[in-house]
């Protein structure tokens, strides 16, 4: 197994703001906000991933690191849920966009289009184990994902497999009805994202909250 190191950062304006807005349930007012905090935390953070090269395929693993995990903590306790919420959102279109720059960076060291991207959960954990050990092993020192207490660390890491294929069109995944990784970016039916371990009790009754604060917490609304 080749194993590489990328980083990948995202730009602000890979994100198209009408599309965030309506896939996340936010209300046309949280535009600005939603602005200022894209800006931000496109400046901020950068994406680390690996790619491991096999014979007929990959594994990838992505991060957005800690300082991510760390950042939305600090907002998440202050309880300003609209922007913490925003972030939720923001790291997943991260995610997503970092998928699409791993395709083309296995394209142009391969010649090949990674295929249907197969996502590891807990009942994978030896392989992931298995994998993150490789990456340790490949040279990368610093162990900057790991599998504790049945989840990924950072928190904001993903890691998936995929086969490679001669057509950029049989990337991604095509099987949401049947996932149960709702957090997926790449996902086409939206549903609740899941709530964090913080305790914060909310009121959702209180109009102050977009209708995609409202959603997290199950309050049914019309956009």
């Amino acid at each position: 197994m080749n194993c590489k190191k990328y980083i990948y950062t995202i730009e602000q304006n890979e994100i198209t703001i009408e599309h965030f807005i309506k896939r996340y349930y936010f209300d046309e007012k949280d535009r600005e906000l939603l602005l200022a905090t894209g800006r931000f935390l496109s400046e901020l953070n950068t994406v680390e991933s690996w790619i491991a090269y096999n014979d007929d395929g990959v594994v990838c693993t992505a991060t957005l690191g800690d300082k991510y995990d760390r950042l939305l903590d600090v907002v998440a306790e202050s309880q300003h849920l609209l922007l913490a919420y925003s972030m939720e959102c923001f790291a997943m279109e991260f995610l997503s966009k970092t998928y699409e720059k791993m395709n083309e960076t296995v394209f142009q060291e391969t010649g090949k289009w990674m295929g249907e991207y197969h996502f590891l959960g807990e009942e994978d954990i030896k392989d992931i184990e298995g994998y993150l050990d490789e990456i340790r092993q490949s040279g990368y020192a610093e162990r900057a994902v790991s599998w504790e207490n049945g989840m990924l660390h950072p928190l904001k890491s993903v890691i998936f497999t995929a086969e490679y294929r001669g057509k950029r069109e049989e990337s991604g995944c095509h099987s949401c009805e049947l996932c149960d990784n709702v957090t997926c970016s790449f996902r086409q039916v939206v549903q609740k994202p899941p709530r964090r371990k913080n305790k914060v009790e909310v009121d959702v009754s209180n109009t102050v909250y977009s209708y995609g604060i409202a959603h997290i917490f199950g309050k049914q609304g019309e956009k």
